[in-house]
């Protein structure tokens, strides 16, 4: 896959503030947050939530800022039923707490639901509504693994997303995507895992889950060309391979099913689904089989699925798709798609670029894969996880780690772009940490293994972009450095907090009030394009806006005039 590398012509943004720190009301020594899912207010700018989950806990909660991400709080109400009390799921790559706005300011939250006697390796599906911003939840089960036990014992994690249609139905139509595993399966018989989508359409009252492979492997040929296309041993069956399963017969219908990294799901304009996921054979059948790119679409609200192939079979394609829809790019707006790839070095098993492509016929056909990082790709400076949102006014955006700042230790940074061209071409990388995460600490790879995609939640006038950082396992707030011990406290030890910054293109305010505003305005930090822009810092309940006609009340039930 010979990959575009394509010019920036975006303008940069006006504005990129200095990050702060979210949880800086823990203070536990041994808190570990991991990055959340961040969600806008749609009527007021000021009003942000953040789905969080605490690897020491393993609960989901939200936090809520009423003062445009300045300042925090952490909610007491848990979304988790008490007889599922824990949502962290034993997987890396994703976001345990999923979020998505419905009608009337109505909030979800999607995420695993266990306990002791399960473990994570027996995890639910739990959806959870929220009709006053979080301060109350109900909750139900979307997806229940208990019923199941040996040797059928099924394990429903992690949540991938969470999309809702607040228009195609007299109640919101809310979807959640994740996949099914079965655990202590005979050698030779572990059915694939599937990508599945759990469809409510009374607001998440009930939920019924759905297979979202449809019929493509039952194609012979589609079969063949994935056990064919390994390079290191193609058409190889592992070592010892008993008779009369699945793996003395490698092209038996059951060998073949979804990856367990990479799925990603959108709604476009009109009410049509897509779930892009990468495919995976059975370890029981074949080592090491490269993946291709496959795209379900839905065009009955969940009920009936059909699979394309986008990107043939290929050890080029990594892991991490997430998809995402724009109302730009095409006569029904566009689908753009971001994930991690090898581009043209595959036998670098530990190395991965972000690539995207874009579709403007509703996924009929796609663009070839475009690099979006700006730096020399001969440096081998890997990017990982990438996240894509979609901004009202059409502006897509894509956060993702880089390690091109790494001082030669194991380390990364949060790197952004956006596109105001339905993806043609992309603006220069912006660097939104401002200090490398050492990520000799926290949970991270070797730790607990456990990480997440960058905060992102894009509006038209900024995007807001998160991040999990280790900066205070260090006990100073300095740089990191190769030198810097840590014999003392042990790799995995430390804190890890949540850290916030914003990209702003067009000020905040109201009415003839002729003084700049800015989200996270309680820092000051400036990327100036032309003249600099006098700042003023939002009181919590923007009393001082005498511009304003709306107001935000300190539990962020009243929305401002924006």
């Amino acid at each position: 896959m010979a990959l575009i590398q394509i010019p920036a012509t975006a303008a940069e943004p006006l504005r990129v503030s200095k990050p702060i720190q979210a949880t800086k009301e823990d203070l536990d020594p041994q808190r570990t947050w991991a990055a959340p899912d961040i969600l806008v207010h749609p009527d007021d700018p000021l009003i942000m939530v953040a789905g969080m989950h605490e690897f020491r806990t393993k609960e989901c909660s939200l936090m809520r800022s009423v003062d445009g991400g300045v300042s925090w709080k952490l909610l007491d109400a848990k979304p988790a039923l008490k007889s599922y009390p824990y949502c962290v799921a034993n997987n890396s790559n994703v976001f345990q707490a999923n979020l998505a706005w419905g009608r009337d300011n109505r909030l979800y939250m999607a995420m695993g639901g266990w306990d002791l006697q399960d473990t994570r390796s027996r995890s639910s599906i739990l959806v959870a509504r929220s009709d006053d911003l979080g301060d109350t939840w109900t909750t139900v089960v979307a997806h229940d693994a208990r019923p199941t036990d040996d040797p059928k014992r099924i394990s429903y994690r992690p949540v991938n997303n969470i999309v809702v249609d607040k228009t195609s139905a007299s109640d919101d139509i809310v979807y959640v995507s994740y996949r099914g595993q079965y655990q202590n399966q005979p050698a030779g018989s572990a059915p694939p895992v599937e990508p599945t989508v759990s469809v409510s359409r009374d607001g998440a009252k009930t939920f019924a889950p759905v297979n979202v492979m449809g019929q493509f492997w039952e194609a012979a040929d589609v079969r063949q060309k994935q056990l064919s296309a390994g390079t290191t041993v193609p058409n190889q069956t592992v070592a010892t391979v008993a008779a009369n399963t699945f793996g003395s017969t490698p092209d038996k219908l059951e060998n073949f099913g979804a990856s367990t990294n990479g799925q990603g799901l959108t709604l476009d304009g009109k009410g049509n689904l897509y779930y892009v996921w990468l495919s995976q054979t059975n370890n029981n059948v074949t080592d090491g089989q490269p993946r291709g790119m496959l795209l379900s679409k839905s065009t009955d609200q969940g009920k009936t699925w059909t699979t394309t192939q986008l990107r043939p079979f290929s050890y080029e394609n990594r892991q991490n798709t997430r998809i995402a829809w724009s109302p730009d790019g095409g006569s029904n707006g566009s689908l753009h798609i971001v994930w991690e790839a090898s581009r043209d070095n595959p036998a670098l098993l530990a190395y991965a670029d972000v690539v995207h492509i874009r579709s403007t016929d509703g996924g009929a056909t796609w663009s070839e894969p475009k690099r979006l990082a700006d730096d020399d790709p001969k440096n081998l400076s890997g990017k990982y996880i990438p996240n894509i949102k979609v901004a009202p006014n059409g502006r897509i955006d894509v956060a993702f780690w880089d390690t091109r700042d790494d001082p030669g230790i194991r380390a990364n940074d949060v790197y952004y772009t956006y596109s105001n061209d339905g993806g043609v071409t992309w603006a220069k990388n912006v660097r939104m940490t401002d200090q490398t995460i050492d990520r000799r600490f926290g949970v991270w790879g070797i730790n607990y293994d456990q990480n997440s995609p960058p905060s992102l939640a894009s509006t038209n006038k900024f995007a807001v972009i998160g991040w999990d950082d280790t900066r205070f396992s260090r006990g100073i707030d300095g740089p990191v450095l190769p030198q810097n011990p840590q014999n003392e406290s042990g790799i995995g030890s430390g804190v890890q907090d949540f850290f916030v910054a914003t990209a702003q293109f067009e000020a905040i305010g109201g009415g003839t009030s002729n003084v700049a505003k800015f989200v996270l305005a309680g820092v000051i930090g400036l990327m100036s394009v032309g003249l600099m822009l006098t700042l003023l810092t939002f009181s919590r309940g923007r009393s001082a806006d005498k511009g304003s006609a709306g107001s935000v009340a300190s539990d962020g039930k009243k929305t401002a005039t924006v």
